[in-house]
């Protein structure tokens, strides 16, 4: 036991100050620092690996508090009036894109023989876009206050929404093993149900409770406490059949963004690069890369049609809610990079042992692609955004 336990210290510091330098070496050349995480998986352990990290549960575990920290300032940086407050536009952008993914996702599952669980999974992996990385892009061209840089910020609210809502309705799906029309329309509704109220209610009771809070407790304690009570959550989300991770960004979206959620996030956030950079390395740890060069083409066929679709997708959306131009297939295309969303899920049906290593190191390979397939582009078009 003993040893065991220095064991994972010593494989723990070494993912630590391995993966954070290659994070930074990656963000160095404008691309995310998952990246460099999951590469520096690949290298030390898993299949290919030299095999220097061998303690895959306890990473994994670890791993779970990334994921968890991933959602929970996702929702401290949702702000719930702007929320509601949505444009159609945003709506419309994103969503498009979103329900074209999800259906050429599934079909090209059923082409390549996925079970129907499998294919639904693939089209909700494809789904989700890169937040972080279009936020950063838009950032570093000093393009968010510009009012196609407000809409796309905005459309990224609705997408993360929506990626949270098909994380729990896929994981509710294939932990129930069907995937009727029935079925699935009754986790539909009923996880839709439970985002959408406990957003609403949990906005309006408990930012009170929070503000009076906030004024007995000393800033560290305060925090501590609600991100305790976003793990609490968590659990109790899980405990309903829906993502643990659910529950997080939940607890995250209900407290207050102005004043607290600004806040916490900025206190939460060398907690969340630490452990999110864990998250990531566990994906490579996981991930064969012989699977990803014997399945080359899938990856390749799977990736076209995952930009396609999310692209031509916000095209349509864009189009019937009034955008167009330059802006429109700027935004589009921004929309059509996947990372963080896809990843967790992708990893969260490979730990509930619903799809195996190679759907993980094919989903992986994708999402990774698409950043580097579309991130030098659209940032080139960013800079052009009127």
């Amino acid at each position: 036991m003993v040893q065991t336990t220095l064991t994972l210290l010593y494989e723990l510091g070494l993912i630590i100050i391995i993966a954070s330098i290659a994070s930074e070496l990656f963000k160095k050349i404008k691309l995310p620092g998952l990246i460099g995480a999951i590469l520096v998986g690949l290298f030390l352990g898993g299949p290919g690996g030299i095999g220097f990290v061998t303690d895959l549960n306890s990473i994994n575990m670890l791993a779970l508090i990334g994921s968890t920290l991933i959602l929970f300032t996702t929702g401290l940086e949702f702000d719930v009036d702007a929320f509601w407050k949505a444009g159609k536009a945003a709506f419309l952008l994103t969503t498009g894109g979103v329900i074209m993914s999800i259906i050429a996702g599934y079909v090209l599952g059923e082409y390549f023989g996925f079970d129907p669980i499998k294919s639904l999974l693939l089209g909700v992996i494809v789904a989700p876009s890169g937040t972080s990385v279009i936020a950063h892009i838009l950032a570093m061209n000093d393009k968010v206050s510009t009012k196609t840089g407000s809409t796309l910020l905005t459309a990224c609210i609705v997408d993360d929404v929506e990626g949270v809502l098909l994380l729990t309705i896929a994981l509710g799906v294939a932990v129930t093993g069907t995937a009727n029309f029935m079925e699935v329309t009754r986790i539909v509704l009923l996880s839709t149900f439970f985002i959408f109220a406990s957003i609403y209610i949990g906005g309006k009771i408990l930012p009170k409770i929070i503000y009076q809070a906030n004024k007995i407790f000393s800033d560290e304690i305060f925090f501590a406490t609600l991100f305790g009570f976003g793990l609490i959550l968590a659990f109790i989300a899980s405990n309903f059949g829906l993502a643990a991770i659910t529950g997080a960004f939940i607890m995250g979206a209900i407290i207050p963004y102005k004043k607290i959620g600004e806040k916490i996030g900025y206190r939460l956030y060398m907690m969340k690069e630490l452990f999110s950079t864990i998250f990531f390395t566990s994906i490579g740890l996981s991930v064969n890369p012989y699977t990803i060069a014997e399945e080359s083409l899938k990856i390749l066929v799977i990736l076209c049609f995952a930009i396609f679709f999310r692209f031509i997708g916000g095209i349509g959306g864009g189009r019937i809610a009034g955008l167009k131009g330059k802006n429109l297939t700027t935004s589009a295309l921004g929309l059509s990079v996947r990372a963080e969303m896809s990843l967790i899920i992708a990893r969260e049906a490979f730990i509930e042992g619903i799809v195996e290593d190679i759907f993980l190191s094919v989903t992986t390979a994708v999402v990774v692609a698409t950043i580097i397939v579309i991130l030098p582009v659209f940032t080139i078009m960013c800079k052009r955004i009127e």
